[in-house]
């Protein structure tokens, strides 16, 4: 067995490759991005007119929470699921618990500081993971579901 399979229940399973992983991050600022400006957007014309640090902070909240309903729901961002990808529990191979995806995102934050090398750490680890998934005990893999 290669060390890009892993065994789980239902079979072996393919570990999501650094590029594949990247180009889903790279999707997903396409909805993001406009998701965010719009909520900015609403955040100040409630705020009249003024953008405010809490309308900022609140915006930012809203596409976070977004994302976690992705995760929770889909196993994966709308990036993630156009190639086949999803997120799954290290351990079992099964859908992780919310509380592993909520410190996954909080992770993004800590593999983002010193200037991206959390998410770079999926390049050379045997697991492919970023910090985000070892601190969260996450893994991405080629879905096999199709």
């Amino acid at each position: 067995m290669s060390e890009a399979e892993r065994p789980f229940a239902g079979g072996q399973v393919e570990l999501a490759g650094f590029g594949s992983r990247l180009l889903a991050q790279v999707i997903d600022l396409f909805w993001l991005i406009p998701l965010s400006y719009l909520l900015g957007t609403l955040a100040a014309l409630v705020n009249g007119g003024q953008m405010s640090a809490g309308g900022e902070l609140m915006a930012n909240l809203i596409g976070a929470l977004v994302v976690l309903l992705f995760w929770v729901e889909r196993q994966g961002t709308p990036g993630k699921l156009v190639l086949g990808l999803r997120i799954v529990d290290a351990e079992t191979g099964g859908v992780p618990t919310i509380g592993r995806l909520v410190l996954r995102y909080v992770g993004y934050l800590v593999s983002a500081l010193p200037l991206g090398l959390g998410y770079l750490w999926a390049l050379w680890d045997k697991r492919r993971q970023g910090w985000h998934d070892k601190m969260a005990g996450t893994l991405v893999v080629k879905d096999p579901r199709g």
